[in-house]
């Protein structure tokens, strides 16, 4: 018996060993500080990875991995509303085979909300945009109605974006849709989240977490506003924008203000939206606005919450707005305020170029530190070469950045396109190529 007791004992202890730390798997945690400059060639799709890679590798040399300034390669997607589990998953782990390959530090640009479209994949299960409770509307529903402008209108209002000439795309989601939320919740999971934790996991077991450069969790995130209380697209009536490849015009009706769809999912009509605007002593327009800026700022820790729940450090995790509510002076939800991609899970990212998307660093600082006084780092989700046509001019961009906190610093392009703006040259001697290499040496102080 005594026999017996001892062999309990034992064995009890043999599993009770993990909690004492004996067998259990370690956890491997990423601890570095690493600043990334991320080369995002936005025509480049995942089969071209293996030349895009080699390609990056002649212009900017191999990567050290002892130093914490490294370029990385940017993908667009997954797209979490677009694409099937098993296209997403195929995509996360064709990235990894390049980063652990090359030696290439990857980047994820995951969230359709600036690409409604399927040019990279059109395979989802459930189709959003079939679900009018999934969508935005252009005005609040009328008895009959099952969604707002429906009676009137006879369908949804399309997304109008401008990618060097306009496009248009389905539906635009409906970011306080419950049904959308754990719709795009779940596919995170599945899609990106699944395969990421693995391939991470395995690399920071091997001392090489570096080659995680991280992931964006929107994609410039906003509710459209195609009214003329947007100064950016500073749209006319007179000459609505025509999608480029069909010739199909904008509606009028379609050059509103979006957000409907999201006032209704929290319990709004308009006769709420009036009283409460009435009490805090402000117009029904500025009090919706408000309503949908915080919608936005929902969303977004959304998906950086459930990133950052699988073990992906705050350093890692980006959100994506746009820098421009810091050199326009009216409200707009196509440019939503600096605060609305500030929450605890990320670093707020933007986009952020002398042409593109123009920003006040200083202002931008300052609107950070107001609704995050404890953090003080956040990313250039979206940046461009256009503007930077000297080597001086890059040089200074990237002390800029780097300088004022910058965690990566991304340059979005198309090679070798008509549209010099977006343009981005494979070539040595282009300025940005000549500054990254300044930057990766430590030649750039900042």
């Amino acid at each position: 018996m005594k026999i017996k007791r001892w062999m309990g004992f034992i064995m009890a202890m043999l599993f009770a060993m993990p909690f004492f730390g004996g067998c259990s798997d370690p956890v491997y945690e990423d601890t570095r500080d690493d600043k990334y400059i991320v080369m995002v060639f936005t025509n480049t799709h995942y089969e071209e990875v293996p030349s895009y890679a080699a390609e990056m590798r002649v212009l900017l040399g191999e990567n050290d991995p002892n130093s914490d300034r490294m370029y990385a390669a940017g993908f667009i997607g997954p797209m979490l509303l677009t694409q099937s589990i098993e296209q997403m998953q195929a995509e996360v782990n064709t990235a990894f085979d390049m980063a652990e390959r090359f030696n290439i530090p990857v980047y994820f640009q995951l969230d359709d909300v600036n690409n409604y479209t399927t040019l990279f994949g059109g395979d989802a299960e459930v189709k959003y945009w079939e679900d009018p409770s999934m969508c935005e509307w252009i005005a609040f529903p009328e008895e009959g109605e099952e969604y707002g402008g429906q009676n009137k209108y006879g369908e949804l209002p399309r997304f109008w974006y401008n990618w060097g000439s306009w496009r248009v795309a389905k539906a635009v989601p409906n970011f306080a849709s419950p049904k959308l939320q754990e719709l795009i919740v779940h596919n995170l999971k599945e899609g990106f989240l699944k395969p990421l934790t693995e391939r991470y996991n395995k690399l920071k077991k091997e001392n090489k977490a570096y080659l995680f450069a991280g992931c964006a969790v929107g994609w410039e995130t906003h509710i459209p506003d195609y009214s003329s209380d947007n100064h950016l697209l500073n749209l006319s009536l007179d000459n609505l924008p025509r999608d480029y490849a069909t010739g199909v015009q904008m509606y009028e009706w379609e050059a509103a203000q979006y957000g409907y769809g999201a006032l209704h999912a929290l319990g709004y009509d308009q006769a709420k939206l009036d009283a409460e605007a009435a009490e805090k002593g402000i117009s029904s327009k500025q009090h919706m606005k408000n309503i949908l800026y915080q919608v936005i700022h929902d969303y977004s820790e959304l998906l950086a919450k459930t990133v950052y729940e699988t073990g992906v450090p705050r350093n890692k995790i980006f959100t994506h707005t746009v820098s421009a509510s810091t050199t326009l002076d009216n409200d707009c939800t196509f440019y939503s305020p600096i605060w609305t991609a500030v929450n605890d899970y990320s670093t707020p990212g933007y986009t952020m170029s002398p042409v593109t998307c123009k920003y006040d660093m200083t202002k931008m600082k300052q609107q950070l530190y107001a609704a995050d006084p404890n953090f003080n780092e956040f990313a250039c989700a979206e940046g461009y070469a256009a503007g930077l046509d000297t080597v001086e001019k890059c040089d200074a961009y990237f002390a800029e950045m780097f300088g004022n906190g910058a965690r990566i610093v991304t340059a979005f392009g198309y090679p070798d396109v008509n549209v010099p703006v977006f343009e981005f040259k494979r070539d040595p001697n282009f300025p940005y190529i000549i500054s990254t290499n300044n930057w990766l040496r430590g030649d750039i102080k900042y």
